[in-house]
């Protein structure tokens, strides 16, 4: 259908640069730039000017450094990113940005009005990067011993966290003096980073908002820096030069401190260290950049006596008035400690300094507490009646010396005392605070933690003067400050908060990098953001956080190929490798595709060609590696072996051809986790189930992993224009699917071992197709037997990691949509539903981490991996699937024939928001709201006579779409609003 625009268009809307609204630190000198068209009509021809800023007036600079012209759209758009295409941006600089559209076919249309923005440039090259680091005086953190898989869980000898950790380090340092006739400051600029965690102030006052900075990288590979607009706090509105002094906190973070999965100290350096660098223009363009120098000066008397990620945090607000005023002009530092300046060049080139490039960590939300509790025991907790990764701010008012105790935890155990969830080494998660004394009832003392976080719903609270109240205490939610995207809700209030169990997790986790949980690991493990990736596009606009995020990933990529099975890694972390059983897995089947498939789901879902050409060369290492030791390994099933041997080269002698042939094929020689956590592999109660999954899934789970990266890269290769490449890859698949086919897949569609992920990975990777030889035959009886499996298992799951994801979705397309939503609505262990039935507020890590008996399990109450089933919620239920990239096409087919009787859910897509509407009307005794549908769909031209199912969908400009009604018509849909009764 055509759309006619009378007038001029309206002028765009949401612009953004690199992804991002009004970025003031963009990190590329050609940045994509993004705008979208409000109404119906889709836009026919853009203009785009991009005009530098004058640093010291202001003012606008022409001509443009980029002026497009009239640029006729192709129908439908190739996308929505247009690379910029000028020269090269400049470094540390300010532009504006303007676009406008015309609507319709006609030449001589009026244009809409301009859309304007603005952005400005980080230090976009090495050679930018002058200043130096200092480093404050200080006792290096001492080594722990390197971890193994055993000590991770074996209870150790508790060693005081003041006994091992060290204070917050305090930096302060006199900006330079100018003279009273020096020209006001028009622009400033603050770049800032450490080897550590780091918060700076000038004047006494917060620079920026952003906590924990600079964020989780691969230290020993890179480290990046923010930038912060300082003009204001370097400028005197009456424009008389004064005196500044710039202040830094400096904290272990994770750079030092205890982090990654096997929590000890120093994993990427012993020794904190600062980077700044201050730009500023004056009011007679004259530019100057200043660093640090031996002019400033170190203590660690300040009040935080430690901060780590995992261990917690302790403040002595006693030791605050012996360092008042340090970070402001004036302050007497003469008994403080000089530093160390250590210029740029002389560290590790390979840690070089690289723009940040995503959102920032910053305080979320902050919920009050609910209820103040007196447990059995009679202990005091909070409770915040959400589990959420952040800490609590709490005020008090007592003597001086007071030492209060914040204890975290996401569960009450079994009685309804406090119970600690997580074990481990250094997983405290443990603040103390000691009261000054200064507090008063109408002003009393309050603390928040700095340089730590929690995963928590629950507090105990010891020590405490007086009564506690909920009044006297908030959780402050803590997490990159990522857009939501969009929104599901339907008539099953269990699956909303499904949905919105689903949303908190992915909050917690998304934490400057992708976790697993917020308290135990609290790392970026590949395959739990490889399964989830898909879910996380619906709640968050996680674009940019998930490409900064594979920088991580391709730093860490091994020489051979191999993806490690957590980024960023840390080299601690290598000392794990080779020890026994799942301990020594560095690289895994599933996990290590999260190289292949999270660019794809970004491609999916935001049309981001870029990110599949940055990563293109490491998704190739990654499955060349495992062609190679396919090639010459064989599993140990047919050497005669088990999982330890190490001699995986051996046994080919004994093999027959056809065997021999089959087996340089597939990648099935090593250890996996395998269909990780599938329940019934746990359910022996031997101390080492845990490895059951690894021991009877990992063969299948590597060779069919494989066949599937051979696809999906030689889809990838066909999107980059590698046509030669995409060929190769689609011929080594299907040589491999057979192989697997062949190896695992009987006849009757038995597999060993016999369990529905196998059958699920097999459906869903095509092992066995429906256009195979045998015109499906296998294929269906494949999908017979995972029904089986179902309603052997009582419509219950048994599904792990790697197979969940696709479990409702192949059943779906197998024709049993009775069993998926069996599945889907199960309430009893294991199930989606018997977590929301025990009070769930977030995804757990375990079907039955609180067991039908009450018990409570040590382990992760906030784990976002099985909430992946959310993506099914917003395609199945929700309606809304992307048939081409950045949703330019959807379709839109809900199950409608389900327990749910109406749904509603919408997307943000690049091009705007897709909405998605529907709604069973009752034939039999039709009511006012199906009078209205009917009247709707009369007035759209599309009433058909008893129809049952109401929709509503409204497509932004430049999309269009098919609805596929029940019985299977297909309907076109074109930007707008479309109403439809079928």
């Amino acid at each position: 259908m055509q759309i006619t625009q009378t007038g001029p268009a309206p002028a765009p809307v949401n612009l953004t640069v690199d992804h991002q609204h009004a970025p003031l630190g963009v990190a590329v000198p050609r940045p994509v730039l993004s705008w979208q068209v409000p109404g119906e009509a889709p836009a026919s021809a853009y203009e785009l000017q991009v005009r530098g800023l004058d640093p010291a007036t202001g003012a606008v600079i022409e001509p443009p450094v980029w002026a497009t012209g009239r640029v006729e759209i192709p129908e439908p758009p190739a996308s929505p990113w247009l690379p910029y295409g000028g020269e090269p941006l400049a470094s540390d600089a300010d532009y504006t940005w303007r676009v406008r559209v015309w609507t319709g076919s006609a030449t001589d249309a009026e244009p809409s009005p301009w859309a304007e923005a603005a952005f400005s440039t980080s230090l976009l090259d090495g050679a930018d990067v002058v200043a130096d680091w200092v480093e404050p005086s200080q006792t290096p953190v001492e080594l722990e011993p390197e971890a193994t898989f055993a000590t991770l869980f074996t209870p150790q000898e508790p060693v005081p966290a003041g006994d091992k950790l060290h204070p917050v380090k305090l930096v302060r340092q006199d900006l330079p003096r100018v003279g009273a006739d020096a020209a006001p400051i028009t622009r400033a600029r603050l770049y800032l980073s450490a080897q550590g965690v780091i918060e700076a102030s000038i004047d006494g006052a917060a620079v920026g908002d952003s906590v924990l900075a600079p964020g989780w990288t691969s230290y020993h590979t890179y480290t990046e820096f923010e930038v912060h607009d300082v003009t204001a706090a370097l400028t005197d509105p009456a424009g008389t030069p004064r005196s500044h002094t710039l202040g830094l906190r400096l904290g272990d973070g994770w750079f030092a401190g205890r982090a990654t999965i096997t929590g000890e100290s120093g994993q990427y350096g012993t020794l904190l260290r600062g980077w700044w660098q201050l730009s500023i223009t004056r009011a007679d363009g004259t530019h100057q950049t200043w660093g640090p120098d031996r002019t400033a000066r170190c203590t660690e008397s300040g009040p935080l006596r430690y901060s780590d990620i995992m261990i917690g945090e302790k403040r002595d607000d006693r030791m605050a008035a012996a360092v008042a005023g340090w970070d402001r002009p004036g302050f007497d530092d003469s008994g403080w400690d000089p530093v160390r300046i250590i210029p740029t060049a002389e560290l590790d080139p390979a840690t070089a300094l690289e723009p940040f490039r995503g959102e920032p960590v910053r305080r979320l939300l902050e919920l009050p507490a609910a209820r103040v509790i007196t447990t059995p025991a009679g202990e005091t907790v909070l409770d915040f009646g959400q589990v959420i990764a952040g800490r609590v701010r709490l005020r008090a008012v007592g003597p001086a010396g007071t030492e209060i105790t914040l204890e975290h935890s996401e569960h009450l155990d079994a009685d309804g005392n406090f119970f600690s969830n997580v074990q481990g080494p250094n997983k405290d998660q443990r603040d103390l605070w000691v009261l000054a004394g200064t507090g008063t009832p109408q002003a009393p003392e309050t603390y928040e933690p700095t340089f730590t976080f929690h995963g928590f719903r629950y507090a105990r609270v010891t020590g405490y003067p007086g009564e506690l109240r909920t009044g006297d205490a908030v959780a402050v939610v803590v997490g990159s400050d990522l857009e939501a995207a969009g929104d599901f809700t339907c008539s099953d209030e269990r699956l909303n908060r499904l949905h919105a169990n689903t949303v908190w997790s992915q909050r917690a986790n998304f934490l400057s990098i992708p976790t697993d949980c917020p308290q135990r690991e609290r790392v970026g493990w590949t395959g739990d953001i490889q399964v989830f990736a898909p879910a996380a596009t619906n709640n968050a606009q996680v674009h940019t956080f998930l490409a900064r995020w594979l920088r991580n990933v391709r730093a860490d990529q091994l020489d051979d190929g191999r993806v490690v099975i957590i980024s960023p890694f840390a080299p601690r972390q290598a000392a794990m490798e080779g020890q026994p059983g799942i301990g020594g897995i560095t690289a895994a089947a599933g996990w290590g595709d999260a190289i292949i498939r999270v660019p794809l789901t970004l491609w999916e879902r935001y049309g981001d060609v870029d990110t599949l050409r940055a990563n293109y060369p490491a998704m190739r290492a990654w499955v060349e590696m495992q062609s190679r030791q396919a090639a010459t390994e064989l599993p140990p099933r047919l050497r005669g072996a088990d999982w330890e041997d190490t001699d995986r080269t051996s046994g080919w002698e004994a093999l027959d051809e056809a065997t021999t042939a089959r087996q340089r094929l597939l990648w099935n020689s090593r250890m996996h986790f395998g269909d990780w956590l599938a329940p019934s592999t746990l359910t022996s109660g031997a101390p080492d189930a845990i490895m059951a999954a690894p021991h009877l899934t990992s063969e299948f789970v590597g060779a069919a992993f494989h066949a599937e990266a051979l696809r999906t890269l030689a889809q990838v290769a066909q999107v980059l224009g590698h046509s030669d490449d995409a060929a190769a890859y689609r011929e080594r698949w299907e040589a491999v699917r057979a192989a697997v086919a062949a190896e695992y897949i009987g006849a009757d569609g038995a597999m060993a071992p016999d369990l529905q992920g196998m059958y699920v990975l097999a459906l869903a990777f095509d092992i066995v197709g429906a256009d195979d030889p045998d015109g499906g035959v296998r294929r269906r009886a494949v999908a017979d037997r995972l029904v089986r499996l179902v309603h052997e298992a009582g419509d219950h799951l048994d599904t792990g990691f790697l197979s969940v994801p696709f479990l409702l979705d192949v059943l779906v397309d197998s024709g049993h949509a009775d069993a998926a939503w069996a599945v889907l609505m199960q309430d009893t262990v294991p199930s989606w539903l018997y977590e929301v039935a025990e009070g769930a507020t977030t995804i757990w890590e375990s079907w039955d981490a609180v067991a039908p008996d009450g018990t409570v399990g040590a382990m992760s109450f906030n784990h976002y991996a099985f909430g992946c089933v959310d993506d099914w919620l917003f395609r199945r239920l929700g309606g809304i699937v992307p048939t081409e990239p950045g949703y330019r096409r959807v379709r839109v087919a809900p199950l409608t024939g389900g327990p749910v009787s109406w749904a509603r859910s919408h997307r943000d897509t690049p091009f705007g928001r897709v909405e998605v509407a529907w709604e069973r009307v009752d034939r039999a005794a039709p009511d006012a709201n199906s009078a209205e549908a009917a009247a709707d769909a009369t007035a759209a031209g599309l009433a058909t006579p008893g129809s049952t199912v109401r929709y509503e969908v409204v497509l932004p400009s430049g999309v269009t779409g098919e609805l596929v009604t029940p019985d299977g018509d297909v309907r076109e849909l074109s930007s707008g609003r479309t109403v439809l009764v079928a």
